[in-house]
């Protein structure tokens, strides 16, 4: 299984990891999990306020993030801490400490568990510290807290996010199935993840209450999936969510004592409103005045999902032209189950004279081949003039 981890964990002991807190990723089942254990440190964590600030250019999703944690030496000695940041596809890593930066050492953690930007083998279930060793850049600092003293430390960063990688199995919308080769495909909603681990936080001395604050285009959604399943989908459960000009602003709060060993945030950029389709072409029998041939050609697109809207032109090369815009719902093509159409349209005759009807439309579809009965009605227009009715079978072929 894949485990693709945009990650970033701080302030590590060097006898043994206190970790303050966060992975970035996109999800593939694992267990980010930590034992509370007791606290290794003798310096404490007042609060942490965590700020994710994230967007999207060029089809990249990142976010620029900031941790800010108020620490405390309550004690008579001075505390010398050897920390580190761990992380996969982050950059950009400033470390200050009341307004000081400190020197910071890139070097890359564990080069066996490196990968090449997809991600990396991991077992459903890992150990933190294995997690930890799959992590591939380490940005080492070194920091004092004297005694008696409280103050800030400061993290600054970039991490570039991942898409989520949900399967689609042996599903294909109609608009896919039935135009294999001019469509797109689906225009599925975009989800990433970030995974803030929580359990770290704990092998510090205090019980901080925690501030998550996430900023996304107005357009987005911020949430958390319930589980670490990639299928999951995400719930804005729990999380306080306000606009601030062209942004949603998403907020939690909760202590280290009470939280989970992880909190998922799911940032998801909605489905656009249309899927584009591709060309129709049709040829069958009509029957009006006997029975005569008939083409169609048109364009067909889906908005949303499961409706198809098209515009076709229906001619039998002599005496009838007709235009006809049509919307249908569509059931998706399950495996060897074929998708099934039902629609109504507004057929335009343009020749051998102009006039309005209604047509009712079943097709069935196998991919990109169909078949498709029409029915279209056109009423009296006037004295003069007949309603008359007309059935149409055509074998129909998307591209």
């Amino acid at each position: 299984m894949s485990s693709r981890i945009v990650s970033f964990l701080c302030c590590l002991l060097a006898a043994w990891p206190a970790v303050a807190n966060v992975a970035a990723s996109t999800r593939t089942p694992a267990a980010f999990t930590l034992s509370p254990g007791t606290a290794r440190t003798r310096s404490e964590v007042l609060g942490e306020k965590l700020d994710f600030d994230c967007a999207e250019a060029e089809r990249e999703a990142a976010c620029r993030f900031e941790a800010r944690y108020r620490l405390r030496n309550a004690t008579s000695e001075a505390e010398v801490i050897d920390a580190a940041f761990l992380g996969l596809r982050t950059s950009e890593v400033s470390v200050r400490f009341d307004e000081e930066p400190l020197p910071v050492t890139e070097e890359q953690a564990d080069p066996r568990g490196s990968t090449s930007g997809a991600g990396e083998s991991a077992p459903a279930r890992s150990s933190p510290e294995s997690t930890f060793r799959r992590l591939t850049q380490r940005f080492s600092f070194t920091l004092t807290l004297p005694p008696g003293h409280e103050g800030e430390l400061v993290v600054r960063g970039v991490v570039q996010l991942e898409r989520r990688f949900l399967p689609s199995g042996y599903v294909w919308p109609a608009v896919q199935a039935r135009h294999v080769l001019l469509s797109s495909g689906p225009a599925r909603a975009t989800h990433w993840d970030i995974d803030y681990l929580l359990g770290p936080i704990r092998t510090w001395a205090g019980n901080p209450e925690l501030h998550v604050t996430v900023r996304v285009p107005s357009t987005w959604e911020v949430g958390s999936s319930p589980d670490a399943s990639a299928h999951t989908q995400p719930v804005a459960t729990d999380w306080r969510l306000r606009h601030e000009g062209a942004q949603v602003v998403a907020e939690r709060r909760l202590t280290a004592e009470s939280a989970p060993e992880w909190l998922n945030v799911t940032l998801t950029k909605p489905a656009p409103g249309w899927t584009p389709g591709g060309v129709q072409l049709g040829l069958g029998l009509r029957s009006l005045d006997g029975t005569r041939l008939m083409a169609r050609l048109g364009y067909q697109l889906a908005a949303p999902e499961s409706f198809l809207h098209s515009l076709s032109a229906e001619t039998d090369f002599r005496k009838q032209l007709v235009f006809t815009p049509l919307s249908q719902y569509a059931t998706p093509q399950v495996a060897i189950i074929p998708s099934l159409g039902l629609g109504l349209g507004v057929p335009v005759q343009v020749l051998p004279d102009v006039r309005p009807g209604l047509r009712l439309l079943v097709d069935l579809h196998f991919g990109p081949v169909g078949a498709v009965l029409n029915w279209d009605h056109y009423p009296a227009l006037g004295e003069g003039t007949d309603s008359f009715s007309q059935f149409m079978l055509l074998l129909q072929v998307g591209l």
